[in-house]
């Protein structure tokens, strides 16, 4: 099974790339004073909130929160 920060990276790469995607769930995780590989299931706010800033400019509402909830489903 993908950990979450494989997840988020998959999720968000097709919109701004792995590279950016994998900066945006490593400052995530700094943020919340973890790394990247220690991100749980319980961190997904952080993570949303995030996700949202990043594709707010370059994805519709019903996208980003679809993303979303595949996450917390653990898709």
């Amino acid at each position: 099974m993908a950990t979450l920060r494989e997840r988020v990276i998959a999720a968000l790469s097709p919109y701004v790339g792995p590279m950016v995607a994998d900066t945006c769930v490593r400052g995530t995780a700094l943020s919340i004073g973890k790394t990247a590989d220690e991100l749980t299931n319980e961190d997904l706010p952080a993570l949303e909130s995030s996700m949202r800033r990043l594709l707010g400019p370059v994805a519709p509402a019903t996208v980003i929160d679809d993303l979303l909830q595949q996450l917390e489903r653990g898709n």
